[in-house]
C-alpha cells in the first residue's frame, strides 16, 4: 500500500508528462519532478501506475497521435509525430504500427474504425438515430448532429479555479460513481461543497486506450483558504479560458458512456471543424450530486460536457 505523499508525487509526475509530452522525458528528469531518486522513483511509478515511466510515456505519445490522426485531419502525419514527442517519422511509424498493427496513414484513412465499438454515421448499417439526423452518408466522418442539439452548444469563459483532486484508473463504465460518492462525503464533511464547480476529466479516449489503463480525474473547486486544511489531498489549479460547453436536457448517467462518446465525437468531428476553433486538451464533465433521502447513497450524473478551445 502506497502512502498519500507517494501517490501525490506520482500524480504530479503524470501531470508533468502530459504538459511536456512533446519534449524529451528521460528518467532523470521525471525523477526530479517526483523529488525521489531515479531508482526509487522508477520502482514507485511502476507500482502505482502499473507501467515503467518509459513505457507510460511512449504509450501516451502513441495514443495522443492516434487521437490527432482522427480528429485533426489537416495536420500532416510528420507534424503529429513531432507534436507527440517522437524524434523521427520512421520511429513514430514503427512504434505506431507495433502498437496498433496498422500504419498511421491507414489509421487516419479509416482503420481506426476497427477499434471502435460502434459504426460511425457514414455507415449505412448505423442504427443510431435522433431528431437531428440529416442524411449525408458519403462523408468519411461525422457529417451532422445526431446526439447534440445545436442550440444547446455554447462558447463560454471559465475562470481559473483552485481544486482538490483525486484520480482512478479503470474502465469509464465502472467504478467512477463509487469514487464520486466517497469524494462527496469527504468534501461535504469539510464544508467544501457548494463552493463552485464540480467536474470530472476523462484523460483518455476510451476507443484508443485499453480500459484498464484509462484514467479519470475527480475535481471539486475550493476556496483558496481551504487548501491549508487539505494537506493529504492533491490541491492544484484548473486552468480556465474559453470552452465549448454542451448542457444536457437531462443529466446523463455514468453508465451511458457510449452516449457521452457520441457527443464528444460530434464536438470533435463536426462542431470544431466549422467553428473556427481548435481544442486544447481533455474534455471536462460537469457533475451534479443527488443524495438519496435518509441515506448515505449519492447518485452522480453528468449535467454538461466541455472542451477547452482557442481560435485556429
Amino acid at each position: 500500500m502506497y502512502g498519500t505523499d507517494q501517490q501525490r508525487q506520482i500524480y504530479l509526475v503524470l501531470e508533468y508528462i502530459e504538459e511536456h509530452l512533446e519534449e524529451s522525458l528521460p528518467l532523470e528528469r521525471l525523477s526530479k519532478v517526483s523529488t525521489y531518486s531515479s531508482f526509487y522513483f522508477q520502482k514507485l511509478f511502476k507500482g502505482i501506475v502499473g507501467e515503467t515511466p518509459a513505457n507510460y510515456v511512449k504509450r501516451l505519445r502513441i495514443e495522443r497521435a492516434a487521437h490527432l490522426l482522427i480528429y485533426e485531419q489537416g495536420i500532416p502525419i510528420t507534424e503529429i509525430a513531432f507534436m507527440c514527442g517522437f524524434t523521427s517519422l520512421s520511429y513514430f511509424t514503427y512504434s505506431f504500427n507495433t502498437y496498433f498493427q496498422v500504419s498511421p496513414k491507414k489509421w487516419r484513412e479509416g482503420a481506426y474504425l476497427e477499434h471502435f465499438s460502434r459504426e460511425y454515421h457514414h455507415s449505412k448499417k448505423s442504427k443510431q438515430m435522433s431528431h437531428n439526423v440529416k442524411d449525408n452518408s458519403s462523408s468519411s466522418t461525422y457529417t451532422t448532429f445526431k446526439w447534440l442539439a445545436l442550440e444547446r452548444v455554447k462558447v463560454v469563459e471559465l475562470p481559473n479555479r483552485s481544486i482538490v483532486k483525486r484520480y482512478s484508473r479503470g474502465p469509464y463504465t465502472e467504478g467512477i460513481p463509487q469514487v464520486w460518492e466517497e469524494f462527496f462525503h469527504y468534501a461535504n464533511a469539510r464544508g467544501l461543497l457548494n463552493q463552485g464547480m464540480v467536474f470530472g476529466t476523462p484523460k483518455n479516449n476510451p476507443y484508443i486506450t485499453p480500459p484498464s489503463k484509462s484514467r479519470y480525474d475527480y475535481c471539486i473547486e475550493i476556496k483558496k483558504g481551504n487548501a491549508e486544511d487539505l494537506e493529504n489531498e492533491i490541491v492544484t489549479q484548473f486552468t480556465g479560458g474559453k470552452h465549448v460547453l454542451y448542457e444536457f436536457a437531462e443529466p446523463v448517467d455514468y453508465a451511458e458512456r457510449n452516449k457521452l462518446i457520441e457527443c464528444y465525437a460530434e464536438l470533435y468531428s463536426y462542431w470544431l471543424p466549422g467553428s473556427g476553433y481548435k481544442y486544447l486538451g481533455n474534455p471536462i464533465e460537469l457533475v451534479q450530486f443527488e443524495q438519496q433521502n435518509s441515506s448515505l447513497t449519492v447518485v452522480t450524473k453528468i449535467k454538461a460536457i466541455a472542451l477547452a478551445i482557442e481560435p485556429k
